[in-house]
């Protein structure tokens, strides 16, 4: 009977203090009609904020056991931004400005086809595989999945990783519009 009682009441307590969203972050979800998919099936944690240059996350969760790090950024579309309606330059541009300039560091690009764009409910979509610069993150490996809706805006997922998990397909769709 112990054993029965030890796991559920690790479940009762880690799963609500998983859900819960800064207040902040929920509202940009719900302004912009984002749906967060929080992992609860590993031992993921609030990460901290790290402070750089290129970007300025919102929302971070990390995992030792999946050794993985999710950061979200979410930017409402807005009629005086620079790349207003141009999701190709604004998540191209920031691939760049997070990707090492190291002269051997190399950028993939995954275009999505109709029926990935329809999961993730989204009018446009790009991964970019690069290695970050040292100063956005100590990790070998980034993604950074860029989505585009008109009229709602850019949510953007980074997860950051050494070697990267058999979980991390399923952790690229932590963010989609409704």
């Amino acid at each position: 009977m112990k054993t029965l009682l030890f796991p559920l009441f690790l479940v009762s307590t880690l799963l609500p203090a998983q859900s819960e969203l800064p207040a902040d972050f929920q509202q940009l979800l719900d302004s912009m009609d984002v749906r967060f998919t929080a992992p609860l099936d590993s031992d993921y944690q609030l990460g901290s904020r790290h402070d750089n240059d290129y970007l300025t996350h919102q929302y971070s969760l990390r995992s030792r056991r999946e050794k993985l790090e999710l950061r979200f950024y979410l930017q409402p579309e807005n009629e005086t931004n620079h790349y207003y309606r141009r999701p190709h330059m604004a998540a191209t541009t920031l691939a760049m400005n997070l990707g090492s300039n190291d002269e051997d560091a190399v950028t993939a690009v995954h275009s999505f086809d109709d029926e990935e764009l329809d999961l993730y409910q989204a009018d446009w979509a790009k991964m970019y595989t690069f290695r970050p610069k040292r100063s956005f993150s100590d990790k070998q490996q980034a993604q950074l999945v860029a989505l585009y809706r008109e009229g709602r805006g850019m949510a953007y997922t980074v997860l950051l990783f050494d070697e990267a998990p058999i979980t991390l397909e399923g952790r690229q769709l932590s963010l989609r519009f409704r």
